[in-house]
């Protein structure tokens, strides 16, 4: 199967956020204290770049000599991309929606109470919450997404330049061998 690197670990990827989304949301986290809500991003971020680069790695890995052409790294990065932002923004949608609806909504209800309570945006741990943007399921579905896809574009270019491995002839400053 063609894509079943790319496919298994956007599908992990996917898992992953879910899971730590649901994990917060349990901790209390997307509740009554936002302070920690800001890690998300940040969770978020390393599962997306582990998910590209595990995927063109074991993609490399799988080529026959362990080669693999930077064209090829981009496209496995860019279809992990985008199958986990898309898959992801269903998750949230359906988070924002239906498991956790208004949890924006409060978050940023708590950033107003602490920055009237005279507390730094540091002290408030600046949960990144938008209540009224991220609330519309255009956002969910297909803003974010996109967002995310172009964020991977440049993630996968970087991903894909580094585990390129180049022919042994290559390496040594010949012309690539004719295919």
């Amino acid at each position: 199967m063609r894509f079943k690197s790319e496919i298994k670990f956007a599908v992990l990827g996917v898992l992953l956020l879910a899971g730590y989304t649901l994990l917060a949301w349990q901790l209390g986290w997307h509740d009554k204290d936002f302070t920690n809500a800001q890690h998300g991003k940040k969770i978020a971020g390393a599962v997306f770049v582990a998910s590209i680069w595990l995927a063109v790695r074991e993609r490399r890995d799988r080529r026959q000599g362990g080669f693999i052409e930077f064209e090829e790294g981009f496209q496995t990065g860019m279809i992990v991309s985008a199958i986990t932002a898309f898959g992801n923004g269903v998750f949230i949608a359906c988070y924002n929606h239906f498991i956790n609806p208004g949890w924006l909504q409060r978050a940023l209800e708590w950033r107003k109470a602490g920055a009237l309570a005279g507390l730094t945006e540091r002290e408030l741990g600046r949960p990144e919450a938008s209540a009224t943007v991220s609330q519309m399921l255009v956002f969910d579905l297909l803003l974010d997404p996109i967002g995310k896809v172009l964020m991977g574009m440049i993630l996968t270019t970087a991903i894909a330049a580094v585990l390129r491995r180049k022919q042994p002839g290559e390496a040594l400053g010949q012309p690539p061998a004719v295919r």
